[in-house]
């Protein structure tokens, strides 16, 4: 295609310009930092610069082509200027690139270097402590004392009262510590974000919600950038399209608080949870709450489910229920889903009235809600769509209760009658919702988690609200939200577990075509649980989802140290060694494979159990459950399994050897 005069004009126009601040500049600054600033002797990489002569041209290839050209041009280099200056800032763009590969290929080169060989310091390290833990010259010599681990496994084996001990201690200390342990669904993830969702009394209208809550906006916004927030949404009033909660109106409003990143992110959201709440708090009538993103479930933490048949009778148990459990330290955000309703006017009509008067109930209670609320009488059509016309009475004549009592039921009657005459008008107050669970009206109390755990809210609730309410006896309260899938979730991951272990068992069983062996085998599962909730006590962490999982996870790691130990010692007795000198020889030849697996697998979760990124709360538990029981694990089977062989064999040759004849 070939380009137009005008298009070739444009392009040379804007070249040109773009031609002399590429070359000519550059070429000035170039001209002079050549002439002017001078090189030291020894920094030429192309070989020692001459003493009168220590210009910019003897110390880059770039500089000394530039000056060798500009020599050879002689009086046509005003001339060639421009071109010499451009081949100048490229090569010396390129030279300087090649230079930088090159010491950065050299200074990689040095560090994996350098890494290699504290890496082999390392190892010799960790070589020379596995050899005094454990000499392998015990395999000669069953009788050796040399080393730390021949001396613990022979005073194991002399000692079974103490390793029995030891193992009915570890399950003690299992149950008792694991009782201890705080419970929760998930651990909450904290994405450095939440929304205060925020209450005015019922009725209140749209512009007066704004006056009120444009202040809490406007001192948010002034302190944005000392809290640390980075986004602030408002909405005002409600969504009809996503609309979540049944009092949700007028006189709602939502605040989503994006925070700016930050490395705690747990403990900037709750400094800017808890000056927010202050803010609020300066509010009168106001209630709030906080809601954050939760993974895998959709309730609340806690929630109190009050049965009953009576609507005024459950918002009264409710609002004592609230009182009470809003006192508690470990449940915040304490409400109802039984709120006060909007105002409204309620009509009761006088049966007796409308018959002597000969009117039908339902002609006039349609006839007053049309004249009040209004009727579609027709349809405009424009266009692709028809707009419906609703007809009712002016503003004036329905503004008051008044105008609603004047209202004429019998239009072209001989006689008009008012409305106030055969139905009574009060202002009253309608039900916010009407929730019925299993054919059963139902009402809520919902909180999140204050102070301490899932499992805390939960035993909190259930003592308060048993110890402060006197319960009628068609009453009843159920505590469901979060708590009730983590019950229902423990059940179910209890039996992954015994059916994990179940697995583990029998795959044992047919490897050793033996019952006995994969039962000894199956103690080293006890003494990494021991570890797991001792992990979880120190480091102040909840059982969870996550660290069952874990658990479950680790009841399939922890038994191979004990197969290689087992294995080997059955092979060493099918050569012809005895019972004792077998299992130490098993057990110190075999030392050295168990603590490196086991090391390999801990430094292999060591940055997930470090809760580094974001999502970390979810990653850490998992590895700190598996890091934790599979170290007690490893030092723990290097003494109970040999000795839980030695009984078991002892046992063997005693009752079960077939006697000589």
């Amino acid at each position: 295609m070939i380009l137009s005069t005008e298009l070739f004009q444009a392009l040379v126009l804007i070249a040109l310009p773009i031609l002399l601040l590429v070359c000519c500049i550059p070429g000035a600054i170039l001209t002079i930092l050549l002439l002017v600033i001078p090189g030291g002797a020894g920094d030429n990489r192309f070989g020692p610069s001459a003493e009168n002569n220590p210009r910019l041209a003897k110390l880059w290839g770039s500089f000394r082509a530039f000056d060798e050209s500009r020599k050879r041009s002689g009086q046509t280099f005003l001339f060639t200027a421009p071109y010499f200056v451009l081949r100048l800032a490229i090569s010396f763009l390129l030279e300087v690139i090649g230079l930088s590969l090159v010491w950065t290929i050299r200074v990689l080169t040095g560090a994996a270097l350098f890494g290699y060989r504290v890496l082999l310091k390392i190892g010799s390290l960790f070589g020379r402590l596995f050899s005094r833990f454990g000499d392998g010259k015990i395999a000669d010599s069953a009788d050796g004392d040399s080393g730390v681990y021949p001396r613990l496994i022979r005073w194991a084996l002399a000692s079974p009262a103490a390793m029995l001990a030891l193992i009915v201690g570890c399950f003690g200390l299992t149950w008792w510590v694991g009782k201890q342990l705080e419970t929760e669904l998930l651990p909450e993830v904290h994405q450095s974000e939440f929304t205060f969702e925020a209450s005015l009394p019922v009725g209140t209208p749209l512009d007066q919600t704004i006056s009120i809550l444009d202040g809490v906006e406007k001192s948010i916004l002034k302190k944005k950038e000392a809290l640390g927030i980075d986004t602030l949404l408002v909405m005002y009033g409600f969504d009809t399209t996503n609309m979540k909660r049944s009092d949700e109106g007028e006189h709602s409003a939502r605040f989503k608080v994006l925070l700016k990143p930050s490395s705690k992110p747990s403990e900037a959201e709750e400094r800017v949870i808890g000056k927010l709440r202050a803010m609020f708090g300066e509010v009168p009538d106001m209630t709030t709450r906080v809601t954050r993103p939760v993974l895998f479930s959709s309730k609340k933490p806690v929630v109190i489910q009050i049965n009953g048949d009576d609507l005024p009778e459950l918002k009264r148990y409710s609002d004592e229920a609230t009182a009470l459990l809003s006192r508690e330290p470990a449940l915040a955000d304490v409400e109802p889903t039984l709120r006060s309703g909007a105002p409204e006017v309620q009509i009761t009509y006088d049966r007796q009235q409308i018959i002597r008067h000969g009117l039908n109930l339902s002609t006039v209670a349609n006839q007053v809600r049309d004249m009040v609320k209004g009727a579609e009488a027709t349809r405009f059509n424009r266009r692709d769509r028809r707009v419906p016309i609703v007809v009712r009475l002016a503003e004036k004549d329905r503004g008051q209760v008044a105008d609603v009592g004047k209202l004429t039921i019998n239009p072209g009657g001989d006689t008009p009658i008012p409305l106030n005459s055969i139905a009574k008008l009060t202002v009253g107050e309608g039900p916010s919702e009407i929730r019925r669970i299993d054919g059963k009206r139902v009402a809520l109390v919902q909180a999140n988690i204050g102070a301490g755990s899932l499992g805390t809210a939960v035993d909190a609730a259930k003592r308060t609200l048993d110890q402060g309410i006197n319960w009628p006896g068609y009453m009843r309260f159920f505590i469901t939200g979060q708590n009730e899938e983590w019950e229902r979730s423990r059940t179910s991951l209890y039996l992954a577990l015994g059916l994990s272990l179940f697995l583990v068992y029998v795959i044992m069983a047919s490897q050793f075509e033996s019952l006995v062996q994969p039962f000894i085998i199956m103690f080293t599962i006890p003494m990494a649980f021991v570890g797991t909730v001792l992990g979880l006590k120190m480091l102040g962490i909840n059982l969870s989802v996550v660290v069952f999982l874990g658990m479950i996870m680790l009841a399939g790691i922890v038994v191979n140290n004990a197969i290689v130990l087992v294995d080997y010692a059955n092979t060493l007795r099918g050569r012809g060694l005895a019972l004792r000198e077998a299992i130490i020889q098993a057990g110190c030849v075999r030392l050295r494979p168990i603590l490196m697996t086991t090391a390999t697998t801990v430094l292999g979760l060591l940055p997930m159990a470090l809760g580094l990124g974001d999502g970390a709360e979810i990653r850490t538990p998992m590895a700190v459950a598996v890091i934790c029981g599979l170290l007690t694990s490893t030092v723990l089977t290097l003494l109970v399994i040999p000795t839980i062989y030695y009984l078991f064999g002892l046992a063997g040759q005693r009752f079960f050897q077939a006697r000589e004849e």
